[in-house]
């Protein structure tokens, strides 16, 4: 029981939609939710072929690189395709349900709308998507969280909106700190996201922002990457290997061509290295 006469703070984090590694089944989900997705033929992204791998980089285009060993557990022929990805929609199914439990429960205690929830994950993720599966990678299918908010500063008749504007995990803690009445320490990089929509007046936010993944066991398996993101390009750097990338995202949105050494994007890339450098300066 928790003190009904002062706030709380409850944290859930699902292992859903997690894969357990090396086990022959990788998404576990409950035997209650095989009836969920039976009949239904879950579609195969655009990029999910040997065309689309084979441009990557060379160290990541390669049987030994983890994205690659993890496709060939899950994606590799299209029955494993069908059958893991439904395996992956139970298992998020049944953390919409306990996520919906846990809304009723608040209703039920007549605290719903004096809470503020925040729902989101620690990664995107491939399924398939150039010839990889799971993380790591600045491509936009990993790079990419979802978050979902309910605020109940908000009027009825102003929730449901889409915000487009980049909203990065450092700017979770200013939002539930500001919420809560205190003061967001200046120390915090991140901002109280609820600016974008409870404002009233028109807010100046972050255009881009700077990518950073280490390397994990090795650079050969999971190599270590850099990239300067914006809503209509993005520039990638692999620094062990020197590798770069740049994509015209309102072209190219599936990431399909690089086109760092295309001389028409020459003025593009150099500014875009520059704000790079200037944002990675700016993280450390």
């Amino acid at each position: 029981e928790r003190p009904k006469d002062k706030p709380f703070l409850l944290s859930v984090s699902f292992f859903a939609t997690h894969a357990q590694d090396n086990h022959p089944d990788q998404y576990r989900y409950q035997p209650a939710s095989e009836k969920y997705y039976q009949d239904d033929v879950i579609p195969v992204p655009e990029t999910a072929s040997d065309e689309y791998f084979n441009r990557l980089p060379p160290f990541i285009s390669n049987e030994a690189n983890e994205g690659r060993v993890r496709w060939h557990w899950r994606f590799d022929t299209p029955e494993k395709y069908q059958k893991y990805m439904k395996a992956y929609y139970r298992m998020l199914t049944e953390m919409d349900l306990a996520i919906g439990r846990i809304v009723e429960e608040l209703k039920d205690q007549g605290v719903y709308e004096n809470t503020l929830i925040i729902f989101t994950g620690d990664n995107g993720y491939f399924h398939g998507e150039h010839g990889l599966a799971d993380k790591w990678y600045p491509y936009e299918e990993a790079l990419r969280v979802p978050l979902v908010v309910f605020d109940p500063r908000l009027k009825p008749e102003e929730r449901n909106k889409v915000v487009d504007e980049f909203v990065l995990n450092i700017d979770i803690a200013p939002a539930i700190i500001s919420a809560a009445g205190s003061e967001i320490p200046g120390v915090m990089q991140g901002r109280d996201f609820s600016e974008l929509y409870l404002s009233r007046n028109d807010v100046k936010w972050r255009e881009d922002f700077y990518y950073e993944h280490p390397f994990v066991t090795s650079e050969k398996r999971i190599p270590s990457s850099e990239a300067l993101v914006t809503n209509t390009e993005k520039y990638i750097l692999w620094p062990h290997y020197r590798y770069e990338e740049y994509f015209d995202l309102e072209k190219d949105p599936y990431e399909k061509n690089n086109l760092i050494e295309q001389p028409e994007y020459g003025e593009r890339i150099h500014d875009m290295k520059n704000r790079f450098a200037e944002l990675k300066a700016l993280a450390k």
